[in-house]
């Protein structure tokens, strides 16, 4: 498997032997048994450096591992693919330094965020199983702790110059661009990304990235809206749609996110 350029591709598994993927702190492995498949996952300490190898045969699973999932197909010649989507709620990205933009003023920044591994039905795409590549963090968006819901939480560079991002195989980038509409300071110490109403793309030269998103916010009120580009900058180039949005009721879903925006 070629996680270069990861499109949804078949599982194609020697019977009865055990095979392991590599990715982000991801070890995943899995064993077709007939119409059935096996599945094992662990994770190593996210202070090692990010883990990335194709899928490959292994001569048994590691002795500390419990197989997790049997997944049972309908018949022996229906197939699984395998293929890459981003997170499943709203990530609150906090910048490793707080933002400030001045009145009239607008910035983009590049954030990166870690993907999921989804095994999907070959016939018909349905998701029976996902890991994400980094173990996630769980945190709180909103104004209180009765209002808001449950996302993800990751710290970033945040960097503003385009040249200064870096690619991982297992995380996807976005470009946010903020807006400072009022006429003070804006100071951005956190930003809820909608990670679940994007689309996954990816560039042969620029690995993965989501379509872009644009804050417009008004300081002195806290008005803010949310606008999800079409797809991601234009200087990437030609890109290929690796993954659908998983929640594609845009409008609803960012009328919240901007409600939830600075958490």
């Amino acid at each position: 498997m070629n996680t270069q350029s990861f499109e949804e591709q078949r599982l194609a598994l020697l019977d009865s032997q055990w095979h392991e993927l590599q990715l982000g702190d991801l070890f995943f492995y899995v064993m077709k048994k007939g119409n059935a498949y096996w599945t094992a996952f662990d994770y190593q300490s996210s202070s090692h450096p990010p883990l990335s190898s194709a899928m490959s045969a292994v001569t048994e699973l590691p002795a500390a591992l419990e197989i997790k999932e049997k997944i049972y197909l309908s018949e022996d010649s229906e197939r699984l693919a395998m293929t890459l989507q981003l997170a499943d709620k709203p990530y609150q990205v906090n910048p490793a330094a707080d933002v400030k933009i001045a009145p009239k003023s607008r910035l983009i920044l590049y954030v990166s965020t870690p993907l999921w591994l989804q095994l999907r039905l070959e016939e018909g795409g349905k998701v029976l199983v996902e890991y994400p590549t980094v173990h996630p963090r769980l945190s709180w968006v909103g104004p209180n702790t009765t209002e808001g819901g449950l996302c993800y939480s990751t710290r970033t560079s945040a960097p503003s110059v385009f040249a200064d991002v870096k690619q991982y195989k297992h995380r996807a980038l976005t470009a946010l661009e903020l807006i400072n509409d009022g006429y003070e300071v804006l100071t951005i110490d956190r930003l809820s990304l909608p990670l679940n109403m994007l689309g996954l793309y990816h560039s042969q030269e620029s690995g993965y990235w989501t379509e872009s998103v644009r804050y417009r916010i008004t300081p002195e009120t806290g008005e803010t809206t949310v606008v999800a580009a079409q797809k991601p900058p234009e200087e990437l180039g030609d890109l290929i749609k690796i993954s659908e949005a998983r929640n594609t009721n845009k409008t609803g879903r960012f009328r919240t996110a901007m409600n939830l925006l600075m958490g």
